[in-house]
C-alpha cells in the first residue's frame, strides 16, 4: 500500500498601495511583503533548483492567491524590493561601526548583509524578477503544483446566502490564473478552509476538481467517511475534498511546543527595528516612521537581557535544531501512516495533506532550512511526496460525503473573524455586496465611464471582504492599516455607488482611484450579476 504525503503552501497578501504618496505611510506593511520575498518565495525557489540540479524529484503544492500575482508582476514593487535590500544594508554598514567592539554580532552583521547581497543577485539575475515565471517554470517541470484560490481572500461561510458573491469570487481567481499562468488549475484552496455546504457546487461549475478543508469538516459529517482523514472523498456533485492534517500546525508552530520555540532558533522578538533610536535607523525609517523590522537580530531564543554571551544567535546551532525538528516531523507523519495503512488495509493508499501559511514561515528564521531538510528525508524514505491531483483517478469512485461546516480560524469556527473586535464590517461589506449584485443586473451593457466606476467598484468590495483585514483587526497586528484599508475600500464603493444613482461622476477622482488599487486589471463588474 502507497503512503503518501502532499505539502501545500499557502501564500497570504493582501494588496498594498504603493502610488508616491503611499509608500512611505505603508512602510511597515510594504516590509512584511518585502520579507517574504526574501524569507519564503525566493528560498522555495533556490531550494527547488537545488533539487533539480541534484536530480531530486520533491512535490509541494502553492498557492499563490491572485492579488500576490498582482504585486509581485507590478515594476514599481518589484524596483522597490531592490531599494528596500540596499537600505537595509546601509543600515547594516552603520550597525558594524556601532558594534565594531563585538566580533560575535558583527559576524551575525556580515551574514545578514551577505544574505541581502545574494537575494539581490537571485532576484535580478537569476529570476529576472520574474517571480511568477520562475514558479510557473518550476510547475511546468512537476515540482510545484499552482493550487487555484479565491479573488481575494473571502471567508466564504459569511456569505453563504449570497452565492453570486461566492460565484464572482471563484470566477475571478479563476481568471487570475489564467492570466499570470495560462492554464486551469485543478484543486482550489478555501481561503482559511471556509467550507460552507453548497460551495462546492459553485467550485465544480468552475472546472476545479478538488478542495481542501479542516480535518474537523469531514470528521464532523453526519456520514462519517470509512477511511476517515487518510483518503479523498467526495461531495454529491463528485467534487473531492481531502482534509488537513490536524497536528500539522501544532507540531510545527504551538505557542509553547511547536518546533519554532526551540532556544537555538533565532529570537524573531528581539529585532534593532524596535530597539534602536529611531535616528539609528536610517534610511530604513525616519524619525517619523512606525517602527517595524529591520531584519538585525542577534539573539537566539534562550535570550534573557542582562545575560552573558552563550544567548548570541548561532546559525550552526539553528541548522543543527533545525535537522532534529525536520526527523521528527517526518518521523511523526511516518508512524501515522504506517498506523492508518493498518487500520484500513483493504484501501490503494493513505495520505496525508499538510499545509504552511506564507505569513508563518516568514516569521521563523530558519522555517527554509527546516522545510529542505523535510522535503529530503521524505524523498529517502517510503513515504511519497505527492500532488493532490495525483489522487484522483477513481474520483468518481470515491465515498460521498457531506462535509460539515469547516474554518481554520479561531478554535475551528472562525469565530475571530466576527467578534466584539471587527463584527462592525460585516454590515457594511453585505449592504455593499448587495448593492454590486443589483448593479451588475441595472446595467449589464454599459460602456464607458459607468463600466470604468462599476470595475471599480467591484474591486474595492473584494479588497474589503478580504478576512486578513478582520484577523488583523482582531490580533491587533497593525490594526490602524487594516481599519484604513477597509473603511478605504467602502468609501469607494459607496462614492461609486452615488454616482451611478445621480448620473455624475468626477473623472479625475476615478481615474485616480483606478491608478492607486491598481489591481484586476481584468475585472468585470458583470461577474457579480444574478445566477439562475
Amino acid at each position: 500500500m502507497n503512503r503518501n504525503i502532499a505539502i501545500i503552501i499557502k501564500a497570504t497578501q493582501d494588496y498594498i498601495r504603493h502610488t508616491e504618496a503611499d509608500i512611505k505611510k505603508n512602510k511597515p506593511i510594504l516590509n512584511l511583503y518585502f520579507k517574504s520575498i526574501s524569507k519564503v518565495y525566493i528560498p522555495l525557489l533556490n531550494m527547488l533548483n537545488s533539487f533539480e540540479k541534484e536530480g531530486l524529484k520533491v512535490k509541494i503544492g502553492l498557492v499563490l492567491p491572485p492579488v500576490l500575482c498582482n504585486l509581485l508582476s507590478d515594476d514599481v514593487l518589484k524596483d522597490l524590493y531592490i531599494t528596500w535590500l540596499e537600505q537595509k544594508n546601509e543600515l547594516g554598514a552603520a550597525e558594524l561601526e556601532r558594534n565594531k567592539g563585538d566580533e560575535k554580532i558583527t559576524a551575525l552583521i556580515r551574514e545578514e548583509i551577505e544574505a541581502n547581497e545574494n537575494l539581490k543577485h537571485d532576484f535580478e539575475s537569476l529570476y529576472s524578477k520574474d517571480l511568477l515565471k520562475a514558479f510557473a517554470d518550476k510547475a511546468k517541470k512537476g515540482y510545484i503544483e499552482l493550487v487555484g484560490t479565491s479573488g481575494t481572500d473571502i471567508f466564504f461561510p459569511h456569505y453563504a446566502d449570497m452565492r453570486e458573491i461566492i460565484s464572482a469570487q471563484v470566477e475571478s481567481g479563476l481568471h487570475s490564473y489564467r492570466q499570470f499562468f495560462g492554464n486551469i488549475p485543478e484543486g482550489f484552496w478555501l481561503p482559511d478552509f471556509g467550507y460552507t455546504p453548497g460551495v462546492e457546487k459553485l467550485i465544480k461549475a468552475y472546472g476545479f476538481s478538488y478542495t481542501i478543508t479542516d480535518a474537523r469538516s469531514l470528521l464532523l459529517s453526519e456520514k462519517l467517511p470509512a477511511k476517515g482523514i487518510f483518503y479523498p472523498v467526495r461531495t454529491e456533485n463528485s467534487l473531492a475534498v481531502f482534509a488537513n492534517d490536524p497536528d500539522c500546525y501544532d507540531d510545527v508552530f504551538a505557542a509553547e511546543t511547536g518546533y519554532v520555540n526551540q532556544n537555538s532558533y533565532r529570537n524573531e522578538k528581539r529585532d534593532i527595528g524596535f530597539e534602536l533610536p529611531l535616528e539609528k535607523l536610517s534610511p530604513l525609517m525616519d524619525g517619523n516612521s512606525i517602527r517595524f523590522e529591520a531584519g538585525f537580530k542577534y539573539w537566539n531564543k534562550d535570550f534573557v537581557k542582562g545575560s552573558d554571551n552563550t544567548n548570541y544567535y548561532s546559525k550552526t546551532d539553528a541548522l543543527e535544531q533545525a535537522e532534529k525538528d525536520a526527523a521528527s516531523f517526518v518521523q511523526k507523519r511516518e508512524q501515522i501512516l504506517a498506523s492508518a495503512a493498518a487500520a484500513i488495509p483493504d484501501s490503494d493508499f493513505v495520505n496525508l495533506v499538510c499545509t504552511f501559511n506564507s505569513d508563518d514561515l516568514r516569521s521563523w528564521n530558519e522555517s527554509a532550512a527546516w522545510l529542505e531538510k523535510v522535503l529530503r528525508k521524505f524523498s529517502a524514505s517510503e513515504v511519497n511526496l505527492v500532488f493532490c491531483k495525483e489522487l484522483l483517478e477513481k474520483q468518481y469512485e470515491l465515498e460521498k460525503i457531506t462535509p460539515y461546516f469547516s474554518a481554520g480560524n479561531g478554535t475551528g469556527y472562525g469565530e475571530n473573524l466576527l467578534s466584539n473586535r471587527n463584527s462592525w464590517m460585516m454590515r457594511y461589506i453585505r449592504k455593499a455586496c448587495e448593492r454590486i449584485i443589483d448593479l451588475s443586473d441595472r446595467f449589464p451593457n454599459d460602456t464607458g465611464l459607468k463600466t470604468r466606476l462599476l470595475n471599480l467598484g467591484a474591486k474595492e468590495l473584494m479588497i474589503a471582504q478580504s478576512l486578513n483585514l478582520a484577523k488583523n483587526i482582531e490580533d491587533e497586528n497593525y490594526a490602524d492599516f487594516a481599519i484604513k484599508r477597509f473603511k478605504d475600500s467602502i468609501e469607494a464603493f459607496t462614492a461609486v455607488f452615488d454616482s451611478l444613482g445621480s448620473n455624475t461622476v468626477s473623472t479625475e477622482w476615478l481615474t485616480t482611484l483606478e491608478m492607486r488599487d491598481a489591481l484586476f486589471p481584468w475585472m468585470n463588474y458583470r461577474i457579480f450579476s444574478k445566477k439562475k
